[in-house]
């Protein structure tokens, strides 16, 4: 009987005492293996976890698109420059009342234009081509002298009030770009509610294989009094009532395993999930062993540093002040377009005329034939309802967007609040429950002693192990608890975990 209590009380100091030290036993062993076979079991970092799902979650896969479409929108809104290449063409027959003396004359005509056009960043465009006419008469008296006309043209159309500066053009281009910007920011922050996920099915994995050991202990534990009832009945020392009552807490206990078991086993499989490792699949029959150590020791926070860091970092804040700028580029275009239109053009082409096309050609030079044309075009709605209408409506825009970002602010400040009080909160219940795990650990001693020379019967000794699980219990959540928070900590301020970065993830998908 001596030599039970003796291994009963081992037990539980050897509990106590992993649970206290778990960080450095992790390191030194890699995580406890006991529950899985060697060749089946997986042992997982959180870091390893975070660096798995950032290749193969499939949300992230789908997300990382965007910023490269974004990037395509960019080159879209400044193509507007690129040089184009045009070519015109037609043909057509009319009458020629003048030429109709006796007969109906008919007149053929064609034209052709072809050559470059290009917009400029003033707002002008500029275009030089190749014109080529063509005239004869059907039917006529007589014939023309001049039935071909070729003349390189150049040509430049420049606004001068509306548009000037390419105002709507530099506007769309400034647009796409924040727009990228917040591509970035919703690729950003979809991989922090990821990898917030991962860090918490994982702790949660943690948590349920420590409970799996504190069941599996505290079953042993029954088990043990149990064989201990069994001897004392076969002597006669011991009633049948006793051995009920500690076969009864064995087969709760077992119990407990086994949804401790499963609870393991559903968590697994949604870190398995979110991880979608090409060889952690969730279809896969790989066991996973959570050896990351868990951080207890207090942490020094300075709410005001935590504060800005968030308030400067959390994509929510950063894509608002995005759509901040894009609202301000909309207002000012607006503004912009309540100008009339006064547009300036000129064209000049240096002429060339003959019967045929070649000796049109061999005639092409500056002369006093030569075509040109300049002139102004001006225009403006009565009233410019419309354009100050619009005016006034993306005013609106931008001062709602001001107050939104206000209200994401403390939006950001509250959540840093709850998460250092969540900290706080944690770090203490790791203290109370620490206290409490001794204090159960004692009492069990006790109890045994007490068992062991026949003052007291398996009652008491059965309930001071059922503390002493729930007190195990009780310290595991709070050191889970206190991790979730710190890294809950990380989220609120807008930072990626050390060692984690989303560059290398976004550039692997390429069309």
């Amino acid at each position: 009987m001596g030599t039970t209590l003796k291994n009963t009380t081992f037990c539980m100091g050897v509990i106590l005492i992993v649970l206290m030290t778990l960080p450095v036993m992790a390191a030194q062993t890699g995580g406890d293996k006991r529950s899985l076979p060697e060749s089946q079991a997986l042992p997982l970092t959180l870091l390893d976890a975070v660096l798995y799902s950032m290749e193969g979650n499939r949300e992230i896969q789908v997300v990382a698109f965007t910023p490269q479409q974004s990037q395509e929108d960019i080159t879209d809104a400044e193509a507007v420059y690129d040089t184009r290449l045009f070519a015109e063409a037609s043909y057509r027959r009319d009458p020629n009342l003048e030429s109709s003396v006796l007969d109906v004359v008919t007149e053929d005509q064609g034209l052709t234009q072809t050559g470059i056009r290009k917009q400029l960043k003033t707002g002008a465009s500029i275009s030089t081509y190749l014109e080529t006419r063509y005239s004869d008469l059907n039917n006529s008296e007589f014939e023309r002298r001049y039935k071909h006309i070729v003349a390189p043209t150049l040509e430049l159309r420049q606004p001068l009030l509306n548009n000037i500066g390419s105002r709507k053009e530099q506007t769309a281009i400034k647009i796409a770009n924040y727009q990228a910007n917040i591509s970035e920011e919703e690729f950003r922050l979809t991989a922090i509610e990821v990898i917030n996920r991962v860090a918490k099915v994982y702790w949660k994995l943690y948590q349920f294989k420590e409970l799996i050991n504190i069941s599996r202990e505290s079953l042993e534990m029954a088990e043990e009094v149990l064989r201990h009832e069994a001897e004392r009945l076969d002597r006669g020392i011991s009633q049948p009532l006793d051995v009920a009552r500690a076969q009864t807490s064995v087969q709760q206990r077992r119990s407990t395993l086994i949804r401790s078991q499963e609870e393991y086993n559903i968590a697994m499989d949604r870190l398995k999930l979110l991880i979608n490792w090409e060889q952690f699949r969730l279809d896969t029959e790989l066991r996973v062993v959570p050896i990351e150590p868990p951080q207890t020791e207090p942490l020094a926070v300075d709410e005001a540093e935590v504060t800005a860091m968030a308030l400067a970092n959390r994509s929510e804040i950063l894509k608002a002040k995005q759509e901040q700028m894009i609202r301000q580029a909309d207002e000012n275009l607006a503004s912009h377009q309540r100008l009339p239109t006064l547009d300036a053009y000129g064209r000049y082409s240096v002429s060339g005329y003959d019967g045929d096309f070649e000796g049109a050609v061999e005639e092409v030079g500056f002369n006093d034939e030569d075509i040109w044309e300049v002139g102004v075009n001006f225009e403006i709605p009565i009233g410019n309802r419309a354009a100050n209408a619009r005016y006034r409506k993306k005013i609106l825009a931008r001062q709602q967007m001001e107050n939104i970002i206000k209200r994401l602010e403390d939006d950001i400040r509250l959540d840093v609040k709850q998460v250092l009080h969540s900290i706080a909160a944690a770090r203490g219940e790791i203290q109370a429950t620490r206290l409490a795990l001794d204090a159960a650990a004692k009492v069990v001693e006790g109890e045994s002693t007490r068992f062991d020379i026949g003052q007291t019967s398996n009652l008491e000794l059965l309930r001071a192990q059922d503390l002493w699980a729930l007190s195990s219990r009780n310290f595991t959540r709070a050191v889970v608890d206190y991790n979730l928070a710190l890294h809950d900590l990380e989220r609120a301020q807008g930072i990626l975990p050390k060692g984690i970065t989303i560059e290398e993830n976004r550039k692997g998908y390429t069309p």
